[in-house]
């Protein structure tokens, strides 16, 4: 029951906030707030107002920095503030379900059953979805790159088997042509360098200039998909022999998950 409370809370709050989350952590973080509030109810010896109001909104608040990679205060207030009215909604609704409606009253099992079964569906279609439009895209995105007074476009390929990550913060690195960096900064680069190591066929111990750019936004389907602060690794080369993409994304940027780095889905 707890599970299926917050799978719905955390899923309502991704698209309040514009929060990107993989389903994993949606799922996992769920799973893990849930049955870390069963374990603080059967403890012995805590005072009631501390139990039932406290503990579980600092579960609850810890729980939704993790999934979100919340990184500020006024983020978490934001998000403790949503979930509060999201929690009393849902919990009002479902007191009115089980004392009103007939085939709910004396088995709220049931309610539950539908519930679950809603959002496991809900999540299913939506991968499915997700994995027939990058099918239909050839996982080939129109990306903008900010940097300096200079915007350009490129085309981008979402590449699974791209590890590359800055190997200090450990915070993943995007690969672009370096003709295409020219374009964006022109002949002055970032006065901040970052050494990126890599390995590839031919090359077994290669070592590629990264920077720190502000921005780039990566145009989606239906939404778009902003990152701050994103480490580019230039290479010197053609990232495509047909030249059909200049820039190599990391799967984790796009999939929300870069840490040390803001993202937020733009409709």
């Amino acid at each position: 029951m707890n599970f299926i409370m917050n799978l719905y809370l955390y899923t309502l709050l991704a698209k309040t906030m514009k929060r990107t989350a993989t389903r994993f952590r949606l799922i996992g973080g769920s799973a893990v707030g849930a049955s870390v509030f069963v374990f603080w109810i059967i403890i012995p010896g805590i005072p009631v107002a501390i139990k039932r109001f406290a503990g579980p909104m600092i579960i609850s608040l810890i729980t939704t920095a993790a999934i979100f990679r919340l990184n500020s205060m006024e983020l978490i207030g934001k998000a403790a503030g949503y979930l509060s009215i999201y929690a009393f909604a849902f919990g009002g609704i479902m007191k009115f379900l089980f004392s009103t409606v007939p085939v709910f009253r004396g088995k709220q099992e049931k309610i539950w059953y539908i519930l679950g079964g809603g959002m496991v569906g809900y999540h299913v279609i939506s991968w499915w979805l997700a994995q027939m439009g990058r099918k239909c895209r050839g996982d080939i995105y129109k990306v903008r790159m900010r940097g300096g007074q200079n915007e350009i476009e490129l085309d981008a390929l979402l590449d699974t088997g791209n590890s590359l990550r800055e190997p200090i913060s450990g915070r993943p690195v995007l690969v672009v042509e370096e003709e295409s960096f020219h374009k964006l900064l022109g002949a002055k680069k970032p006065e901040k360098l970052k050494i990126i190591p890599y390995r590839s066929v031919g090359k077994e111990n290669g070592i590629m200039e990264g920077y720190e750019i502000p921005e780039i936004i990566i145009k989606g389907r239906e939404e778009d998909l902003r990152c701050r602060k994103v480490i580019v690794g230039i290479s010197k080369n053609k990232v495509s022999a047909s030249g059909k993409y200049q820039m190599i994304l990391h799967p984790d940027l796009y999939n929300g998950m870069a840490g040390g780095q803001e993202a937020a889905v733009m409709k």
